[in-house]
């Protein structure tokens, strides 16, 4: 981006905004642009509306709309408050803010913004007030509470006045801002396309979130008259057992390898175990519903590997665990199929409910992040030893 907007010469290549090349034309490039850098670029000892002034007279916008065009600016980033305030006092959020709205000023046709919402909190990224015009003021202000996100939608889509070349890390930010995405590796462009055709082309199968059911009191009564009430010396399910009890019932049960996750690093045995060394024994309806837990989980996680072969266990705690399904073989893994599959055994393997998903556009990202490697060429205008 500090190539394209002129800060620093390109080590090699050609590249042109709006039909003017950046090196050779940088005059007439630098009047189609609006810039917000990744660091502000502010002056200490401005206040914010000095700041908005001058890049409105800088922009050419005429002398008699100045005031309105400021007014504006500072309603729609909410930076009212801070109208006469120096910048060097501003908070980082608002820098970023005013920042953005020096790069807007004057609807450039192209703006770049370089990690527009590094510094701000939560609600300052998505909430600002922004400012419509009515028929009878072409510049009334009425400030009305609307996302940040959509202010700047709202310049390159709807109004069409600007196109906004966008960088960020917050690919919450990216799917809710940009109609194409591109991600950059060791300075090279890997993928360019809107979201959809990253995910579709870069995604590798489906993400399935279930949720089981819990055991019910019938469940747990029938598993325990059927398997462990000939074990127990007090045939109640109220019967007090220890840790050496459970798993001796494991084992008696003809799943030795339960007894290892009867720990608190295991995803569910935490929970007994937690009991254990609070009380030194819990009820044996405890463990019995722990049991039919597992003994479900593992139930639908066969039926997943049976039916799609390629898959991996991600999550799991308590009753909600998520899976990956790859793809697998030349037939490709279809979103149909899934559903399909998913619902007609929904009945019989205890799912409350579950959803379906592509592969994130942040799992997309973080794959392409693990083959960064650091840049190790020089570029122009920098002297080395």
């Amino acid at each position: 981006m500090k190539m394209l907007t002129g800060d620093i010469l390109p080590s090699s290549g050609r590249a042109t905004l709006g039909g003017f090349d950046i090196l050779t034309q940088q005059l007439q490039v630098r009047r189609l642009v609006g810039y917000c850098p990744q660091f502000d670029a502010l002056f200490d000892l401005l206040t914010v509306r000095e700041h908005l002034e001058l890049f409105a007279k800088i922009k050419g916008v005429p002398r008699k709309d100045v005031n309105l065009v400021v007014m504006e600016k500072m309603r729609q980033m909410n930076l009212n408050s801070f109208e006469h305030k120096l910048a060097g006092t501003l908070s980082g959020g608002n820098k970023r803010k005013l920042s953005v709205a020096m790069a807007m000023i004057g609807s450039p046709p192209i703006i770049f913004l370089d990690e527009p919402s590094t510094g701000m909190d939560p609600v300052s990224r998505r909430c600002v007030h922004y400012s419509p015009r009515t028929s009878s003021n072409p510049y009334a202000l009425l400030a009305i509470l609307r996302f940040m996100w959509d202010v700047i939608a709202d310049v390159s889509t709807t109004q069409k006045e600007s196109t906004i070349v966008l960088t960020t890390h917050s690919m919450e930010e990216c799917e809710a801002l940009c109609t194409r995405v591109g991600i950059m590796v060791g300075g090279r462009l890997r993928c360019l396309g809107s979201v959809q055709h990253l995910k579709s082309r870069f995604g590798d199968g489906f993400m399935v979130h279930a949720k089981l059911e819990l055991a019910t009191r019938d469940a747990i009564t029938a598993f325990f008259d059927a398997s462990v009430k000939a074990h127990c010396v007090t045939p109640s399910l109220e019967w007090d057992i220890t840790h050496d009890d459970a798993v001796k019932l494991c084992k008696t049960l003809g799943a030795p390898e339960r007894a290892d996750w009867l720990t608190s690093k295991h995803a569910t045995g935490y929970a007994l175990e937690a009991v254990w060394e609070s009380k030194g024994k819990l009820p044996v309806g405890t463990f019995c519903a722990w049991w039919v837990g597992e003994t479900r989980f593992e139930q639908l996680q066969t039926y997943l590997t049976k039916t799609f072969v390629n898959v991996t266990l991600l999550e799991r705690q308590n009753e909600h665990s998520r899976f990956k399904l790859h793809e697998h073989g030349d037939t490709p893994l279809r979103l149909s199929r899934v559903f399909a599959k998913m619902e007609e055994s929904k009945p019989t393997l205890f799912m409350n409910e579950y959803s379906v998903s592509q592969t994130t556009l942040e799992q997309i990202f973080n794959s392409f992040a693990k083959e960064q490697e650091e840049e190790k060429i020089v570029a122009r205008g920098i002297a080395t030893k």
